[in-house]
This record gives structure tokens, C-alpha cells and sequence, in this order.
């Protein structure tokens, strides 16, 4: 299994969050030399896909988590009013974000010097998590322990594509 968060007891083995590195865990018998023992082989697409499903999962956590505590704002009059007020660390946009908005949104954040990500949640999954009607493809992060996390596993998500 993978320990996403370190904390299972017992012998265990590191992989870095990039794609290929994850992609290629099974191959060439590198559990086995890992464990010192043979390893059956896992399910296919294992354990990209496991990767893949966590960081999704901590993504709607965390923006959830972190609208509660005021550490995220949503909506594009909303984020734009707080970009301009310097309450900004990063943008952070939904995947199915079209190609002007995207455009619009990268020019506003190097304009601000603030950072600028893609989830791999949709904009009606952003929204789902926000517990908002219509959909956001936009959120603001200001700092804070959940902001933090949450460009964390945007980053992860990032590596995995």
C-alpha cells in the first residue's frame, strides 16, 4: 500500500510524487530489492492511479477545510478584489479552465508577483467542495497552515500529469 502520509508502522520504501518515478515502481524488480523479498506484482496502473486518487482527494479536503478558515476565497470578483488588496500568496485554477481565462488570470498573477497552479479538480468539483452553486475556476490563497497543505498537493498533482 502507499503511506501518503508516513506514518504505517513496519519496513517500507520511498518514491518521489513524479509521474515516472511512480510509473516505474514495479518495473525491473525494484519492490523486491526494495523488501530484500519477493513482492507479488500489483494491480495494474498501481501506484499511479492510487497516487492520482489521493491527491484528488486531499485537494476537495483541503479547499474545503481552507475556505472555512479564511485562508481561501473563491469567485472572480472576489479573488480580483483580494489580488488587488495584496492578501494574495497564489492563484490557483481549475483543470477544464478555458484558454482565455487561463490567459486572463496568468497575466493578473505575474502582474501581482503571486504564483499561479492548475488542480486536477474540475470547476464543478472545486465548487462541490466549496459547498457553492455554479462553478468557481478561480481561488485566491492567503497564508495559513491549510493554504499551505493544499499548494502542497497542488504541486504533487502537478507532478503526476
Amino acid at each position: 500500500v502507499l503511506d501518503f502520509r508516513q506514518r504505517a508502522s513496519g519496513r517500507g520504501a520511498w518514491v518521489c510524487w513524479e509521474r515516472e518515478a511512480l510509473e516505474a515502481v514495479c518495473s525491473k524488480g525494484r519492490l523486491a530489492r526494495a523488501f530484500k523479498q519477493a513482492v507479488p506484482a500489483p494491480a495494474p496502473g498501481w501506484p499511479l492511479e492510487d497516487a492520482r486518487a489521493w491527491v484528488r482527494k486531499r485537494q476537495v479536503e483541503l479547499i474545503g477545510l481552507a475556505a472555512q478558515a479564511g485562508e481561501l476565497k473563491s469567485g472572480g470578483s472576489v479573488v480580483e478584489r483580494f489580488l488587488r488588496q495584496g492578501w494574495v500568496e497564489s492563484l490557483v485554477l481549475a483543470a477544464d479552465a478555458g484558454t482565455s481565462v487561463a490567459s486572463d488570470w496568468e497575466r493578473r498573477a505575474e502582474g501581482n508577483d503571486v504564483e499561479l497552479s492548475r488542480s486536477v479538480l474540475t470547476a464543478a468539483e472545486v465548487s462541490a467542495a466549496l459547498g457553492k452553486d455554479g462553478v468557481r475556476s478561480v481561488l485566491a490563497l492567503g497564508s495559513g497552515p491549510l493554504a499551505r497543505s493544499l499548494r502542497l498537493e497542488l504541486k504533487r498533482g502537478k507532478a503526476l500529469l
